[in-house]
Order: C-alpha cells, then sequence, then structure tokens
C-alpha cells in the first residue's frame, strides 16, 4: 500500500497551486511539509472506480487547528487513487472506523453516502462526535482493502480560532459592488457574481438567514474547490429568504506575479482561516448553524440551507 503524499503548507494551500490530488491531501495547515505534483488522471474503472487500481483515504480538511469537542464534527474524506488524485467514481458509501493512535475504536462505524451532485469530485463527509480532545484517525475498507489510517487532531472549542457553529458570526464590511474596499478584482468568477450588493454587516444587521462564502472561483481552481460558488448560486432561487454574500480570499491576486505572495482579503483573517472554501451559514439572530469546509455538493449544501430559521 502506497505511504500516503506529505501535507501542503498554509500558503500552498490557500493559493490553490498544488493541483487536485494535492489539496484533496490537505493535512496539518502551517506544517512545514510541501505538496508535490501529482496526476490528475483517475483512470478507468467499473462502477466503484477501484477495480485494478490501487486507492488510498485523502483527508480535505485541515488536520490540526480545525477539530473540537462538544458538538457534532465535519470530516470530508475522498478515495484516491495510486498517484494522489481523487476518484470521481468512488463507492456509493464508506464505513468509516475512528480509533485512537492505538487503534482502540472510538464509538460506533459510521456508514457515509457519497456526496458529488453538481461537482466533479465523489466526497463523504463524516459526521462524528468526539468525546474528548487528543489525536484520533480515521480509517475505511474500499473492495476488501483496509486504507492507509488518516491521523488528525481535535481541541477543545477555545483552542480553535475559526468560528464554530452556536457561536455568532463575525461581522465584517465585506467588499460590494459599490465600494470594492481595494479588492480587485471584487469577484474571480467568469462572469461576476450577484453576491456582492451588500457587505456581510449590512446583511447581518437586518436580519434573516445569512450565508457567507469565503472562496476565490479563479485561484483555486481544482476539482476540490473550483466549484463551490456556483453550488450557492444554484441554490438561490430555491432559498430566496437566505441572504447570500460572496467574499474572495485575496485581496490584489493581480498585482503579484505569484499568487502565495497576494495579500489575502480582511475576510480571511477576521475568520482566522488556514484554508478555504469555507461556507458559513446563520439563523436569523446571526449565530451560526453549519460551517462547512473545503469541498460541499449540491445536495448538501440544500440540506444545511433547509436547517436556517
Amino acid at each position: 500500500m502506497p505511504d500516503p503524499p506529505p501535507p501542503l503548507t498554509r500558503r500552498t494551500l490557500l493559493a490553490g497551486a498544488a493541483g487536485v490530488a494535492g489539496v484533496a491531501l490537505l493535512a496539518a495547515c502551517g506544517s512545514s511539509g510541501e505538496g508535490g505534483e501529482t496526476s490528475d488522471d483517475g483512470g478507468d474503472g467499473g462502477d466503484t472506480g477501484t477495480d485494478q487500481r490501487s486507492v488510498n483515504l485523502g483527508a480535505v480538511f485541515p488536520l490540526d487547528g480545525l477539530l473540537v469537542t462538544g458538538s457534532p464534527q465535519r470530516l470530508p474524506f475522498i478515495v484516491i487513487d495510486a498517484e494522489g488524485a481523487p476518484l470521481d467514481d468512488g463507492p456509493e458509501s464508506l464505513e468509516f472506523v475512528v480509533t485512537d493512535l492505538d487503534g482502540n475504536p472510538v464509538g460506533e462505524p459510521v456508514t457515509v453516502g457519497r456526496r458529488n451532485q453538481g461537482i466533479p469530485t465523489a466526497y463523504y463527509p463524516l459526521i462524528f462526535d468526539f468525546p474528548e480532545p487528543g489525536t484520533y484517525q480515521a480509517t475505511t475498507t474500499v473492495d476488501g482493502q483496509e486504507l492507509v489510517p488518516r491521523a488528525f487532531s481535535v481541541a477543545e472549542p477555545s483552542a480553535v480560532a475559526v468560528p464554530q457553529p452556536g457561536q455568532p458570526m463575525v461581522a465584517v464590511e465585506t467588499p460590494t459592488t459599490a465600494d470594492p474596499r481595494g479588492v480587485d478584482p471584487l469577484c474571480t468568477r467568469d462572469p461576476e457574481c450577484d453576491l456582492h450588493r451588500e457587505t456581510l454587516t449590512e446583511v447581518l444587521a437586518q436580519g434573516g438567514p445569512t450565508a457567507l462564502l469565503i472562496a476565490t472561483p479563479a485561484y483555486c481552481q481544482t476539482a476540490i474547490c473550483g466549484p463551490v460558488l456556483d453550488v450557492m448560486l444554484s441554490q438561490e432561487a430555491a432559498f430566496p429568504d437566505v441572504r447570500m454574500v460572496h467574499a474572495e480570499v485575496y485581496k490584489d491576486p493581480e498585482a503579484v506575479d505569484n499568487i502565495a505572495d497576494a495579500t489575502l482579503a480582511p475576510v480571511v483573517d477576521e475568520y482566522h482561516l488556514s484554508y478555504e472554501p469555507a461556507l458559513f451559514l446563520a439563523n436569523s439572530d446571526g449565530t451560526i448553524a453549519v460551517r462547512l469546509d473545503t469541498i460541499f455538493d449540491e445536495s448538501e449544501v440544500s440540506e444545511a440551507l433547509a436547517q436556517l430559521t
């Protein structure tokens, strides 16, 4: 069984420069490892997409500094081929086993269905409630092959800066069509989306359900994060009462030769993000109800929006 590739740095991750497989194998944010180049050729296969291929488990979330105790946590995983490229035709479901580092099971196995509505990459969002802080690992079996476990850390909520469900949204004067606030371009989608009419601060002050998507379509063009803005836009008509705001990750991406040198937009720092994209969904009182990180499809976003009051 092949060893998992090395982790990414924070800047490489935010720049989306490591390619499809690099972003898929997101590891500890801020670590010193670098993601190498990998093929994005998923190969041919049958119904499960794993025939005659060695596969592995990819963690599509920061392995450190994000997960907390005290509430159900979302851990999106993907199945990758021997070269590290995510499969778009994985099994219909996977049964995940969470253990401590000694291999002792924590809780019961969890079966997770495949998600890929409106996006090219199939993923499996494991929802798990961790009993105490520490280092855990998760694994699954594909075609009788137990995959290499993925280890990750879980902390007390007070030790993680990224806003959690149950906490208030952070009011930010996000760029608008009337006042870009120095962010250029205002929206890197082509054509520009219509979610820049009001600042997040204005939307929260008016009350009502709110959705904030922090993402940069033009500078994170991988199978993992590229389509998420279109995913949210696909839900506008179905949820007209939800005030949706899109904010770019970079303030000046066209002013630099290397996107890793671009200045981050204020919203990224205000939400303490070391990754993107991130979707924050808040109830009418401004309390975060759901947070979806890194990869999400139309069905998962629709279900999350339906929870807002």
